[in-house]
């Protein structure tokens, strides 16, 4: 098309007008292409099938896969783990300790489990709190590992476990269904 003083090209239906200006390329689908994402042509008017950020072209150039961020070294600041999600990650505390901010900083801090009820300490025990866990204690009159604790039972004279050791093998009664 002419224009006073110079020319300007465009190019027919189906064609594209290349970056130099005045050369035309028949233009490609993207949807032809089957990218799973779009695609982008370059100057030369190749396609190139696109992923967005935190993904990474699949070997077949048309499918997009996750890009694992926790492998690089220092993702996450100290005390937290980083967790790969799809197209990205997020950085968590460790069992044990919860995100909370702390003089305007967010910080990993010990959860107190004896608190909020998340310890497996019996009925029969005292929760102890410890950094990033609990142990679990029997009260006085109890025994055990703090998870289940049993009663403390005052000795037996012989005589009285000779009877309970006959109460437990009398043989019981078996009932028929009428």
């Amino acid at each position: 098309m002419n224009t006073p003083g110079s020319y300007r090209c465009y190019c027919e239906s189906g064609y594209s007008l290349s970056a130099d200006g005045y050369t035309c390329t028949k233009e490609r689908d993207c949807f032809s292409m089957r990218c799973q994402f779009g695609c982008q042509f370059d100057r030369a008017g190749a396609a190139h099938c696109l992923c967005p950020p935190g993904l990474r072209l699949a070997a077949d150039s048309r499918t997009c896969e996750d890009v694992d961020e926790c492998r690089e070294a220092n993702v996450c600041p100290s005390r937290r783990t980083c967790k790969n999600t799809f197209g990205s990650f997020v950085c968590v505390c460790p069992n044990g300790f919860v995100m909370a901010t702390v003089k305007n900083s967010v910080e990993c801090r010990d959860e107190n489990e004896c608190l909020t009820g998340s310890h497996t300490c019996s009925r029969n025990a005292w929760c102890v709190n410890t950094d990033g866990s609990y142990t679990c204690r029997c009260l006085g009159n109890f025994f055990g590992d703090g998870h289940t604790c049993r009663p403390r039972r005052a000795p037996q004279s012989s005589s009285g476990l000779y009877f309970n050791y006959k109460l437990s093998k009398r043989i019981k009664p078996i009932y028929s269904s009428l």
